[in-house]
């Protein structure tokens, strides 16, 4: 005998035996002639169906791609920024540079009116030295008299001196005079012998002077 067959004969012995003790104990269930209450049934075993349940069907994911480390911490890398996780050299901290300050204002002033400076006054004018040229020439000589007479000097040379003549004056040493010589502003007028008949000196556009022997004032202008 196979085990199946076993198995089923035990079931039908326990449903034949559960039969007869149902019979024996249904006197139980009615309700006796005396009026005493039976206990009721065992209440009913409730059943219950099972929901549908839905097809779950599975589909083929597609690869991973490898996370970078921004990625991985949930942080989009921005442009221009190295990586998470990668070392960057780090500059020291510059000194902070001096604030350079505005030089303050002077305070302003209220304008005044311009004052007018007094002209300075020209200095006066400085002739230029004479020189032989601008003095040999024609010279009108006036005497202590009164009188005026006529004295030349020349460009033609003496010995070391230039000459000169005279015409027209009454002094004696006037008369005389032969040569003349320029020393700086001074004008010797010379006689006969080499000796100074007089000596006069530049007085603007004059000459100034006197005798040497008898100092009466003699001036020669042209």
């Amino acid at each position: 005998m196979s085990m199946q067959h076993r198995i089923l004969m035990l079931a039908l012995a326990m449903s034949v035996a559960g039969c007869e003790g149902a019979s024996r104990f249904g006197d139980f269930s009615r309700p006796s002639a005396s009026g005493a209450t039976q206990p009721p049934p065992p209440p009913r075993q409730q059943t219950f169906t099972p929901a549908p349940t839905t097809r779950v069907e599975s589909t083929s994911l597609p690869p991973l791609r490898p996370a970078t480390p921004g990625a991985q911490a949930g942080v989009s890398p921005q442009p221009g920024l190295p990586p998470a996780g990668s070392s960057v050299p780090i500059d020291p901290p510059s000194e902070p540079k001096p604030v350079e300050r505005a030089p303050a204002r002077p305070p302003v002033e209220e304008e005044r009116p311009a004052q007018t400076a007094a002209r300075p006054e020209p200095a006066p004018r400085q002739e230029a030295p004479p020189t032989r040229t601008n003095v040999t020439g024609n010279w009108s000589a006036r005497e202590a008299s009164g009188g005026a007479c006529r004295v030349t000097l020349s460009t033609t040379p003496t010995l070391d001196l230039y000459k000169a003549s005279s015409a027209g004056c009454k002094t004696r040493e006037m008369q005389r005079v032969t040569a003349w010589e320029l020393r700086g502003e001074e004008i010797y007028l010379y006689e006969t012998g080499g000796s100074v008949a007089a000596r006069l000196r530049k007085s603007g556009s004059n000459y100034e002077g006197a005798s040497a022997k008898t100092g009466a004032p003699i001036v020669m202008s042209k």
